[in-house]
């Protein structure tokens, strides 16, 4: 028997008589995943063994019968595959919810202008404004964008500009932590869309942040899965939320489909 393996029969030992701390009982359980093929070395029946004893000196000494040296490995098995699943568990209890949210909504993600696809003028101008929005935010100026986008929703309520306008007016608040506005203004951009796959799938993933940041984790994930049925870019940052979501709300059911 190796160092390594008497050294781990301490531990167990140990762990038997009650005097290892919690994260050395963790450290000992680590072991035993990392190399199963330990439990053909370790001489783990002579503790259960003991435990045996001790509950049937409790039961008026009823006798006690060995038992096949595979019905211990299969103990031992079922023990670890226990202690796998309470750490895989555990994991998702040390994480914030916060960690699968978006800090801060990306310049990037700003609707603008496709071009001039038409000659009327009311298009031009609408296209011309979202645009300044655009610049205004590059400039650090987000009050004199919000004015912008205001203004195609008042004087240009067509789409695409509407939804345009309103996806940019919440990204804007949502990176001013007023998450409030931002669910208002995405609904409304959810309201308005029409043939734009990709404006849609920003609305309800920016819209299931908005809603987690307020706490109403019921809406953040209905609106993150119907970002994640859009199949489209938010597609993995989605499955990844709704599970944590998932775990918070106390859903058990676990998505197989991917």
């Amino acid at each position: 028997m190796s160092d390594i393996n008497k050294d781990i029969q301490k531990q167990i030992d140990a762990y038997v008589k009650g005097e290892l701390t919690e994260e050395q009982i963790s450290d000992l359980w680590v072991e035993f995943a990392k190399n199963p093929a330990l439990l053909d070395d370790l001489e783990l029946e002579v503790g259960v063994y003991d435990l045996i004893k001790k509950e049937s000196a409790s039961s008026k000494k009823a006798p006690v019968k060995s038992l096949p040296t595979w019905t211990w490995h299969a103990a031992a098995a079922a023990v670890l595959v226990l202690v796998a699943l309470v750490q895989l568990f555990q994991i998702p209890s040390k994480t914030s919810l916060n960690e699968f949210l978006v800090a801060e909504i990306g310049i990037d993600q700003i609707e603008t202008s496709n071009g001039i696809r038409a000659k009327e003028m009311v298009v031009f101008a609408a296209d011309s404004i979202l645009n300044l929005g655009f610049s205004e935010l590059v400039a650090g100026n987000p009050n004199r964008a919000l004015s912008l986008f205001n203004q195609v929703i008042r004087d240009y309520d067509v789409e695409p500009y509407s939804s345009k306008a309103f996806l940019n007016k919440g990204i804007v608040y949502y990176n001013t932590a007023e998450y409030d506005s931002s669910i208002v203004a995405f609904l409304f951009a959810l309201d308005r869309v029409s043939e734009s796959k990709m404006i849609e799938e920003k609305a309800y993933w920016y819209l299931g942040n908005a809603y987690a940041n307020v706490n109403e984790l019921e809406k953040a994930r209905e609106a993150v899965f119907q970002a994640y049925l859009l199949d489209g870019v938010f597609r993995e940052p989605s499955f990844l939320l709704i599970q944590k979501l998932n775990y918070d709300l106390g859903y058990t059911e676990i998505e197989t489909d991917e």
